[in-house]
């Protein structure tokens, strides 16, 4: 305990007449501050009288013409010594008259006052005086308006002066301070002759008990904590001192208790196995406690680190990790936050240990930081496992990268030769001169090209899917359309199975909604064609059905469901089937053993279905049959929020009266230059070739084409490298540019506008699509096909396929159809397909559906028994 720096009898009456002084000066202060305050009011009061007066007479004296008498009255003024100076100036603010002579016919700013020349202007508008106090409050200055007479010709006076009084206060307030400090002399001596008579009074019985009391404080303070002072009396003294006891008591139980609970801390502490410290909150660390398990993670002893006898904390840090400690740890003290690091230290032994440290700051109530309190935590094991899971993690992303690169240039490779395949089958069907047999052969090469570019697209969009790029592109659609659109499509299938396709909507299914219909579509395409193709007998039904009515629903509503279920009367799946029926490239196995195709259908579906929002789940019974459900959350839309959509027909040619339309066709691959030339010069369009960026850029400055198919990917200079070069110059820019690429992912089309390209079409093209992106890019019409007359004619039931149903024709007949189908020869099928009789239509029809979907095994099946 600190003593007093005097005795109390000394101390006492120093503090009296300390507060007696200072309340002498603060009377006298006061006295001061209000003699001044009515030195000020009475003078106010009295120049206002008296501007008021002067500023009446000067007016009378000016009306009357009598200047003299107004410079007699001026000169009067200036015999107060309290009136430092007096002057009139005219309405031009120049000096007129004045108590000092040589001010006389000077303005107003080469005069005392300057200072007030801002509030002539105020004064002359409202024609009424103010006085006003000087900044440093010596002084009183008085300003009125003087009217000085009429101008020859003016019926009423126009001329406005300004008379300017400046009193002095300074001698008037040195009388009030002498004043004032005589009666505050007075009033202290009063005060501190009472304070030291208190004193008097109670020094002997204050000072001694006090001192007993001060004796004790201080034993107590040195730890002798059975030390009491137990006084008596009666008054407030005595009552300290029993409450002093009390506080002793209290003290010495509760270091009796602190010094068992400090055991049992410090017992407990030994056997964590992170290290438990309180430091100051400093830049140096200073330790005030730190455990043993200090010596098990640094190879310090922990008394190395109190007080930082040896070593601080923070020199352990590894160099590189104490800034980041540093500022982690300031910056959660200033938000009164805790705080949790990972760094690195050095031990003893050099090596380098990782560890994990949580503390927060103990605080005061006021929110000052009494110390730091934590925990620190060896982690290296920890870290070389997580380092090693990071550099699985890189491992495992370098490798979907490289392959999300293959995929893309098997895209391209893929979808080249496709372009090819599926391109020619559009020219030749555009021939009308090809036989009809030929052109059946060219159907069934486009519909084989096109399943293949399908399969194609799966794994592309499964690899899509896979790496988190896929995206939803929702639009305003018709879905009664859609669904229409699949049942037409899926109902030939169903008929050559001899299964009865069903669609069923419930009323509160809304017709117009909002999502992604190329990804609905296909999702309900890939069910009912898995629905069709395991069911032989029975039913597939596509039941769709609404979660709520949605009569008087204000548009548009964002959490509408529609769920969707496929029900089939097929094979039905085992526990284990449908454990692995969404996995990719798993294929299921029936009663009739394993379906053609990749297995991705179903793992796309789902991924799209979760995609869209929603979740697919199947319930199956071995042998009656599935039922696959899902849903959705759509938003509603209306009829007016999207356009008719017009029935597409063949281009035929152009417009006549039509400018000439050059194209340039860049491609490195022959048969598809030759290809994009065959249908661009069947319509019309003028057309020339280029092998590679290169021979595209001399024929676009000599040629100028309107528009160039850029193929991306090309020896000598790629498509990226020659559109950027010809969109740099002024004529480029009105070139349009389409690029031809067999990229499929959406980061490709990113850089194909980055190069400058106006628009892309992906291999294999359709010939449609490439007429839509010429008209819309150059403003060409075609000349289309006139719609043929169509009526509607039922298509005849197919046969069911037995054995027993070739018995109609000859033995021989049989076996040759059966060599025909081992050799695969379909031209050798469709001519003996000619030799059956004309009333058993249904048997021809049934088999010519196999011949074109390549079910060569099933025709061979069928005549297997007929050739033994």
């Amino acid at each position: 305990m600190k003593r007093f720096s005097l005795p109390l009898r000394f101390s006492i009456p120093t503090i009296l007449v300390l507060f007696s002084s200072l309340l002498g000066v603060f009377s006298f202060q006061r006295e001061v501050y209000l003699s001044d305050l009515r030195t000020e009011e009475e003078v106010s009061h009295d120049i206002r009288f008296s501007g008021n007066q002067i500023s009446g007479m000067l007016e009378y004296l000016y009306l009357r013409g009598d200047v003299e008498q107004a410079e007699i009255l001026i000169s009067k003024m200036g015999s107060d010594p309290k009136l430092r100076l007096v002057l009139l100036c005219d309405e031009n603010n120049r000096v007129i008259l004045s108590t000092r002579y040589e001010l006389r016919n000077l303005p107003v700013t080469d005069t005392p006052g300057a200072n007030s020349l801002a509030a002539f202007s105020e004064i002359r508008e409202t024609m009424s005086g103010q006085v006003k106090l000087s900044q440093d409050r010596r002084k009183l200055e008085a300003i009125y308006p003087v009217q000085l007479g009429t101008l020859p010709g003016e019926l009423r006076p126009s001329r406005v002066g300004i008379l300017w009084i400046e009193y002095d206060l300074l001698d008037l307030k040195n009388e009030t301070l002498a004043d004032a400090l005589q009666r505050s002399l007075e009033s202290i001596a009063v005060i501190a002759s009472g304070c030291i008579a208190v004193w008097l009074l109670f020094d002997k019985i204050l000072t001694q008990r006090a001192s007993k009391l001060v004796a004790v404080s201080n034993s107590l303070a040195q730890g002798q904590l059975d030390v009491r002072a137990r006084l008596q009396g009666w008054d407030e003294l005595t009552q300290i001192s029993a409450a002093f006891d009390r506080m002793a008591d209290r003290i010495q139980n509760d270091t009796l208790a602190l010094q068992e609970s400090e055991a049992r801390f410090r017992s407990l502490v030994a056997n964590i196995s992170g290290v438990i410290y309180r430091c100051a909150c400093d830049r140096k660390w200073t330790m005030e406690f730190i455990s043993d398990a200090i010596a098990q993670i640094s190879g310090y002893p922990p008394s190395d680190f109190i007080n930082n006898q040896v070593r601080t904390f923070a020199s352990i840090i590894y160099p590189e990790d104490r800034e980041m400690v540093q500022i982690s740890i300031d910056s959660a003290m200033q938000e009164q936050q805790p705080y949790t690091i990972e760094y690195r230290i050095v031990r003893a032994d050099n090596s380098i240990r990782w560890v994990y440290e949580k503390g927060q700051g103990i605080r005061k109530s006021n929110g000052d930081i009494l110390w730091i309190d934590g925990a620190i935590f060896d982690i290296t094991e920890l870290k070389l496992v997580e380092t090693k899971l990071q550099q699985a993690k890189e491992a495992a992303e370098a490798a979907n990268r490289a392959k999300s690169e293959f995929l893309a240039n098997m895209s391209h490779e893929l979808r080249t030769p496709l372009n090819a395949i599926l391109g020619f089958a559009q020219v030749m069907q555009r021939d009308a001169a090809i036989a009809l047999e030929h052109q059946s052969h060219l159907e069934i090469i486009h519909r084989n090209g096109q399943h293949l570019l399908d399969l194609i697209n799966n794994v592309l969009e499964l690899s899509k899917i896979e790496a988190g790029t896929a995206k939803l592109d929702e639009t305003n659609f018709d879905l009664s359309q859609l669904l229409n659109g699949l049942q037409e499509m899926m109902r030939l299938k169903a008929s050559a199975k001899q299964i009865h396709l069903m669609f069923e909507l419930s009323p509160d299914v809304p017709q117009y909604i909002k999502a992604d219909e190329k990804k609905l579509r296909q999702v309900l395409v890939n069910l009912i064609d898995n629905a069709i193709k395991f069911t032989d007998v029975g039913t597939v039904m596509l039941r769709v059905v609404g979660n709520s009515p949605i009569t008087n629903y204000q548009l548009p509503i964002t959490n509408y469901r529609l769920i969707f279920e496929v029900i089939d009367t097929g094979y039905g799946l085992t526990e284990e089937a449908a454990a692995a029926l969404f996995k990719p490239f798993v294929q299921i196995n029936t009663t009739e053993g394993w379906q053609a195709g990749m297995g991705l259908g179903l793992a796309i579906s789902r991924k799209f279905v979760h995609l869209m929002g929603g979740d697919i789940t199947v319930s199956s019974t071995l042998g009656t049959g599935s039922t696959f459900k899902f849903d959705i959350p759509v938003r509603l839309a209306s009829a007016t929020d999207f356009p008719q959509q017009q029935q597409a027909r063949r281009i035929v040619g152009l417009v006549p009266n039509q400018p000439p339309v050059r194209v340039l066709i860049v491609e490195d691959q022959p048969e598809n230059r030759w290809l994009l030339s065959k249908l661009l010069t069947s319509v019309g369009f003028e057309v020339k070739e280029a092998k590679n960026g290169q021979e595209s850029l001399t024929l676009w400055e000599e040629w100028e084409p309107h528009l160039i198919l850029m193929d991306l990917r090309m020896p000598v200079m790629n498509g990226y490298e020659a559109t950027e070069k010809i969109k740099s110059t002024p004529k480029g820019k009105a070139t349009a540019i389409v690029a031809v690429t067999g990229f499929a992912f959406e980061e490709n089309r990113a850089a194909i506008f980055a190069a400058g390209c106006d628009d892309f079409i992906s291999k294999p093209f359709q010939a449609n699509v490439i007429f839509a992106k010429i008209a819309a890019l150059l403003g060409v019409r075609y000349i289309y096909e006139a719609p043929a007359q169509s009526c509607q004619v039922s298509p005849p039931p197919l046969l069911k396929l037995t054995p027993t149903a070739l018995t109609v024709m000859p033995d021989d007949w049989i076996a040759k159809l059966h060599q025909a189908a081992v050799d695969c020869d379909d031209s050798w099928i469709f001519h003996l397909l000619k030799e059956i009789p004309p009333e058993y239509t249904t048997l021809t029809t049934a088999l010519t559906k196999l011949v074109r979907d390549f079910r060569f095994g099933e025709i061979i099946d069928l005549t297997h028994q007929n050739t033994l």
